[in-house]
């Protein structure tokens, strides 16, 4: 009996086989990447939308002493009192500064830092598969870039603000020193 009714469940698993329809074909999804897009240094860039807290209008700030000429001291911004340093004095070494009005409020390690920046073009939507590395960045960018955006409106370079936050120059902006 018990081999009967084996039996009868292979040839049912059989018919079903033979008569079912072909499961679709899986169908490749885009991932989408989500930023803020902004210029620094005549570069169209974005940074995650993990790593954004804000795109805010650049407030007057309070000028701190013994810092770097890049730092461009404290702002109030939405009630928290945030560092704001000039992203195209850094990258450039004092060459350039940001003309732009907006500040991207960054996270890491622990703090919120303002970016001043020279133009803010707020969020975007990017496909991952526009994501290459083999596209070419201005020296100045080259250490903070992991990789290339690049759609039908142009070049996006993908500013890691880990590489930013980690990097001692950037860190340690104090011109003051301890003997």
């Amino acid at each position: 009996m018990e081999n009967r009714a084996f039996n009868l469940l292979r040839i049912m698993a059989r018919l079903v086989a033979d008569k079912a329809t072909p499961a679709p074909a899986p169908q490749e999804v885009a991932q989408n990447w989500h930023g803020a897009a902004f210029e620094v240094l005549g570069t169209r860039c974005v940074i995650s939308a993990e790593e954004t807290r804000l795109i805010a209008n650049l407030p007057a700030t309070l000028p701190i002493p013994g810092v770097k000429q890049w730092v461009r001291g404290l702002a109030n911004i939405n009630g928290r009192v945030i560092a704001i340093a000039d992203l195209s004095a850094f990258l450039s070494g004092g060459d350039r500064i940001a003309n732009g009005k907006h500040a991207l409020v960054i996270s890491g390690r622990g703090i919120n830092t303002g970016l001043a920046v020279d133009a803010s073009y707020g969020g975007v939507r990017l496909s991952t598969e526009e994501l290459r590395t083999d596209i070419p960045v201005a020296d100045e960018l080259r250490p903070y870039v992991s990789g290339v955006f690049s759609t039908s409106n142009g070049d996006y370079a993908l500013f890691d603000t880990t590489r930013l936050l980690t990097d001692a120059e950037f860190s340690e902006a104090s011109v003051i020193t301890t003997s």
